[in-house]
């Protein structure tokens, strides 16, 4: 043990040494998050993490997550999730169309409550934010020129409060971007009629609102190059993210009726935005519930010349009496030199487009095309696995390792970029199918994705 430990120490120390210097900064950065990934010693982690946010800032990436997980470590109790208390409001910047609020760490959706208070009678329209947040200054009080004012104050221990009150109805829409959130106000609609004095939408209507963010709203992101955050070069890598089925192909259908293709639509659009706030260009094959033919899904990829090409689905078991048994997360890359296991799997995943072709044409076809690509996809395979792997087990406990595996499946034929499919976890398997369609369990996948996408950017860049 105290050999190992000296060991991991000598590694640290020589992936420090590597920050120091500026033609090793990126062999550096690799090293320090391999180091975190797979270190057990929080000791070990939180020094890998201070170098890390060093480095990070030193080639221009984005490095608020690695400072909101040293955070986390930090100040972690055992046996209890720490929460965002001490996270403050360090400042307020007036823009053009809207506002911009500056936190310590990356905030989250639901860090954020909003809630409007309508009195017509009066012309007193209130738009309010609780924020999982701290405001450590006297209450504070802004007149704008295209709202009345806006107040800021501490609400109670936990929260703070933004109020943006005016005497006309707004429409005011939020986004996050990492630790910034921005507030946008719109012109004023025309005056509403037989609304309640007090409304409170649901999670899903202001999701809808955030979504439909308005043309002047994007206008300003695109203008406001200096302020967004830093990314390196990924606004040049295109990614092509691939929620599988759609349409009358409904993909599996698990326990309690839960139907892969909606399942996998949720993770897909989490990672395309995840992707996005990144920097990275990003395109969905399907956005909504319809069908899509395989090979038009990799025909995008192409048109756009993506760089990657990931493709989410969903197991399922065989038979009723291995619904149970079964369980885990796989990742597979095109190769015609499968297991019986990936055959199975595929032939599920290819069955509504390959009803026609006999296995003899489909194998030729296989061993035809994509073949150097099939490296890179397997590079790809592993940094995703192990990134969805490891931020899952950081919260649930008895996630499984099913494994990379190369498989026959038909919707990455034709991918001239390295290209994976990604089975996020049996749909028929009770325990795997509730946790698949929880909302917060989907943001871990996401974010699983998102960090081996950037893994594999890091490891294998020229």
């Amino acid at each position: 043990m105290l050999l190992l430990s000296l060991f991991g120490e000598d590694r640290l120390a020589k992936a420090q040494s590597y920050c120091t210097k500026k033609e090793s900064l990126v062999k550096g950065y690799n090293e320090l998050r391999k180091i975190y990934i797979k270190s057990k010693d929080i000791k070990t982690k939180k020094e890998a993490l201070k170098k890390l946010i060093e480095c990070s800032k030193k080639l221009g990436r984005d490095y608020k997550r690695y400072q909101h997980e040293l955070y986390t470590l930090l100040n972690r109790k055992k046996g209890s999730r720490l929460s965002l208390v001490n996270n403050k409001l360090q400042k307020v910047i007036l823009r053009k169309g809207y506002i911009e609020f500056l936190f310590d760490y990356p905030l989250k959706e639901e860090d954020i409550e909003y809630k409007t208070i309508l009195d017509h009678k009066r012309n007193n329209y209130r738009y309010i934010f609780d924020i999982l947040a701290r405001f450590t200054k006297k209450p504070e009080i802004y007149h704008l020129r295209s709202i009345r004012l806006m107040k800021i104050a501490q609400f109670d221990k936990k929260h703070m409060r933004i109020v943006l009150q005016n005497n006309k109805p707004i429409t005011p829409t939020y986004k996050i971007v990492g630790s910034k959130l921005l507030i946008y106000l719109t012109k004023p609609s025309p005056p509403i009629k037989k609304l309640s004095t007090k409304t409170k939408p649901t999670k899903k209507e202001v999701t809808k609102k955030v979504a439909a963010s308005t043309a002047v709203a994007a206008t300003a992101i695109a203008s406001n190059t200096k302020e967004s955050p830093k990314v390196g070069g990924n606004h040049k890598k295109i990614i092509v993210i691939d929620a599988g089925h759609g349409g009358r192909d409904s993909g599996a259908i698990g326990y309690k009726r839960k139907r892969e293709k909606n399942i996998v639509l949720q993770i897909a659009r989490k990672v395309y935005k995840k992707l996005k706030a990144l920097g990275y260009k990003v395109y969905l094959t399907r956005s909504g519930d319809y069908f899509i033919p395989l090979k038009n899904r990799t025909k995008l990829a192409n048109r756009v010349k993506a760089n990657l090409f990931i493709s989410i689905h969903a197991n399922a078991a065989p038979s009723k009496r291995r619904y149970l048994s079964m369980k885990g997360i796989e990742t597979f890359f095109l190769s015609p030199a499968t297991s019986e296991r990936a055959k199975r799997i595929a032939a599920i995943e290819n069955r509504v487009e390959m009803k026609n072709m006999s296995y003899y044409t489909q194998d030729v076809f296989l061993n035809f095309i994509n073949r150097e690509k099939t490296i890179m996809s397997n590079k790809l395979a592993i940094d995703i696995q192990r990134n969805i792997l490891y931020q899952l087990r950081k919260k649930y406990r008895g996630v499984i390792d099913g494994g990379v595996r190369p498989g026959p499946f038909w919707v990455l034929v034709g991918a001239q970029m390295p290209a994976i499919l990604v089975e996020v976890g049996y749909i028929t398997n009770p325990t795997e199918a509730m946790r698949l369609s929880n909302p917060y369990y989907q943001n871990l996948l996401a974010e699983g994705i998102v960090r081996g996408i950037e893994s594999y950017f890091l490891n294998n860049e020229k």
